[in-house]
């Protein structure tokens, strides 16, 4: 026998009587109702009996009460509550008629979405894992031309880092290696032309001149020249002329024919445009010179035998020419002194000059001394001295090296 619960909400079965509803906690003190017996199928109905007359019967007495169930002592407890029955699902309502089935996709609505997905593939997909190195490979390779060497080595390592291909490296590695010794020297020779820049400004400020042509033509030699080296040259090869021509006009202001030729003769060496001017004006005072000397020894020939000497109706000698004739008679002072003049000059490297010097001496003092060979020791140091700049080296303290 099972009880329900008194709460009509709740109205649950339980296989025993209690004082509390375990599922609604409803006091049963009143008693719980017995559950209603499941209903039970009616027979099923006979044959009709043959009608009979009406009897008229007495009204059935009523039944009597029910007695109260009692609950069998022996009958275990269940384990679990029973499971309450399932209520009924609620009626569906009728809604509107389901949309008809589409058409199937064509084949060339497939078609069109294979192309589009071709062209975004195609715009997306992942390129040549080598192509992305290939302009930082030949920025590099630029920085190696530019002697930017360290750089080159860092975007170098930054390749090797990023995984780059072995042919890229390499093709890097090699340009460093070619480009380093060529900018190693560029660098050396950057230092050289700055401790060489300066020792100049030093010796043109002290007025030493050749010193400073001896060392451009040092560096020159080792290094080579450039545009740097060859302004410095032609500022000091126009230093060198203006004062070559202040000595030649001191000298023709002492009347030194000697020393006014030498002059004159190595500040035409030098080549200056700008100094042709001069030359010629001292060529004339020289050629003027040379003249008055013929006119005063002839006069001092005249007066000193009576008769008058005639004058030679000949030209004179060239303006850049030095003859023995342009002297009267020897003089051994003269002589000396052009002596000293000629080894002067070949100190200075002014070997022609010391040649016309020597000559002079050796026709001043007749073949006496040491002119002789003097002019000789200038003939073939001026020799020597024009073999060494035919062939391409350097003339220093009267060797080529």
């Amino acid at each position: 026998m099972e009880y329900r619960c008194v709460n009509g909400a709740c109205g649950r079965t339980f296989p025993r009587k209690v004082n509390f509803c375990p599922y609604c906690g409803t006091g049963q003190a009143a008693g719980a109702r017995p559950a209603a017996p499941p209903p039970v199928a009616p027979p099923p109905a006979a044959a009709p009996p043959p009608v009979a007359p009406p009897v008229t019967a007495p009204p059935p007495p009523a039944p009597p009460p029910p007695a109260p169930p009692v609950a069998p002592a022996s009958r275990p407890a269940p384990t679990h509550p029973p499971v309450p029955p399932a209520r009924p699902a609620p009626p569906v309502a009728a809604g509107p008629a389901a949309p008809p089935l589409r058409k199937p996709i064509g084949a060339g609505t497939w078609f069109l979405v294979a192309l589009v997905l071709i062209a975004i593939w195609f715009a997306v997909k992942p390129g040549d894992p080598s192509a992305r190195f290939k302009k930082r490979v030949d920025d590099a390779v630029a920085l190696t031309e530019q002697c930017r060497i360290a750089d080159a080595r860092a975007e170098l390592t930054a390749l090797r880092a990023d995984k780059a291909a072995a042919a890229q490296v390499q093709k890097l590695q090699a340009a460093i290696a070619a480009s380093a010794p060529a900018c190693e020297r560029k660098q050396q020779r950057t230092r050289a032309w700055t401790d060489t820049r300066k020792a100049l400004e030093t010796a043109l400020a002290a007025g030493s001149l050749e010193k400073a042509s001896t060392r451009l033509a040092t560096f020159t030699r080792k290094w080579n020249d450039d545009d740097d080296t060859r302004e410095w040259r032609e500022r000091i090869d126009r230093l060198r002329a203006e004062k070559l021509l202040d000595d030649a006009n001191a000298c023709l202001a002492r009347k030194d024919r000697a020393c006014v030729q030498a002059k004159l003769e190595a500040a035409e060496k030098l080549k200056r445009p700008e100094a042709t001017p001069r030359i010629e004006a001292l060529r004339e005072e020289l050629s003027k010179l040379l003249e008055s000397t013929l006119l005063e020894g002839r006069g001092g020939a005249t007066s000193s035998s009576g008769t008058a000497t005639p004058i030679s109706t000949t030209a004179p000698p060239p303006a850049g020419a030095l003859t023995t004739t342009s002297f009267v008679a020897p003089d051994a002072r003269e002589a000396r002194r052009l002596q000293v003049e000629a080894e002067r000059d070949i100190a200075q490297g002014n070997y022609r000059g010391a040649m016309g010097k020597a000559a002079q001496c050796v026709a001043l003092s007749g073949g006496a001394g040491n002119c002789a060979a003097l002019r000789e020791r200038a003939a073939r140091l001026d020799r020597d001295y024009q073999r060494c700049l035919a062939a391409g080296s350097q003339w220093l303290s009267e060797r080529c090296q």
